[in-house]
């Protein structure tokens, strides 16, 4: 399976998950830019759950907008 994030890149979205969880205004600013060309989908992932570390939260610019990326995408 291909890595689309690096270690360092993980280490900072789960920080900013962290601090995400608790409650001080915390917003994040983005930390990897994901694009799918067959989609036409760009994601901006900002903090990955530390709870459920399968789910990454961000911005996406998609017809269809979710708000979190499943690890399966990852």
């Amino acid at each position: 399976m291909t890595t689309l994030i690096t270690e360092e890149q993980r280490a900072q979205l789960l920080a900013n998950g962290r601090r995400s969880i608790e409650g001080d205004g915390f917003d994040p600013h983005p930390v990897v830019k994901l694009f799918t060309p067959n989609a036409g989908a760009t994601w901006l992932l900002t903090e990955i759950d530390p709870d459920d570390q399968d789910r990454a939260f961000g911005l996406c610019g998609a017809p269809h907008k979710p708000n979190y990326v499943k690890h399966t995408v990852m």
